[in-house]
């Protein structure tokens, strides 16, 4: 994104977001407030929020183009596949990439938790739509093209999949560490190498007033 504007504190519309200084690690400002817009749409349409974190990794050997086409396409069909289903499904998806590697995703699903409360289906399901569109044959639980975010970079167990109900004493602590959960794809780094003309942030489209 040309002209980014960077956010430098520890939180965003009064929710914890992960900016360290110390590390210099900073957060784009459109994204946090797309971020908060898809949470307020969310948080108005849906009783129940179940909040799930998805990553998408494309190895060099599969040669994925550079251009976001393909991974366009995926998400359109993943989101159709979803609204078959009643989840109701709302999207953030941005696109980063070192100078080593292809380019990578990270996912944020916000769907009715009213119908669903595991992220496992939702997975597999990501799993055999992206293998299909890079014409993978079929294999038992899938090539690993997506991350289910259920692991630390550290290896660390830590918990994906998380049900916000408004009746919830602790709904607003909860929420809260969702938002700043979501704020890792505001990260700032490894988004300087997107070729230009390619973008970065995809998100679900939120009806005008």
């Amino acid at each position: 994104m040309k002209n980014r504007k960077i956010w430098t504190k520890e939180s965003y519309e009064n929710y914890p977001v992960i900016v360290d200084a110390n590390r210099e690690l900073y957060c784009d400002q459109k994204i946090l407030e797309e971020i908060k817009r898809q949470f307020d749409y969310a948080e108005k349409n849906k009783k129940r929020i179940f909040f799930m974190r998805y990553d998408i990794r494309l190895p060099v050997k599969l040669k994925a183009p550079c251009n976001n086409k393909l991974i366009c396409d995926f998400q359109a069909n993943f989101v159709k596949n979803l609204q078959r289903h009643g989840l109701k499904p709302q999207y953030l998806l941005v696109r980063e990439q070192s100078r080593e590697k292809h380019q990578h995703y990270h996912g944020v699903l916000f769907l009715d938790g009213h119908e669903t409360q595991c992220i496992a289906k939702h997975i597999a399901t990501g799993e055999r739509l992206l293998d299909s569109a890079f014409d993978l044959p079929p294999k038992e639980n899938g090539y690993g093209l997506i991350d289910d975010c259920t692991k630390s970079r550290n290896g660390e167990k830590q918990i994906n999949g998380v049900m916000l109900r408004r009746d919830d004493p602790d709904y607003e602590t909860k929420k809260a560490d969702c938002f700043r959960r979501a704020s890792y794809l505001a990260k700032i780094n490894t988004k300087g190498n997107t070729p230009e003309g390619q973008r970065e942030l995809f998100s679900s489209r939120i009806p005008k007033k």
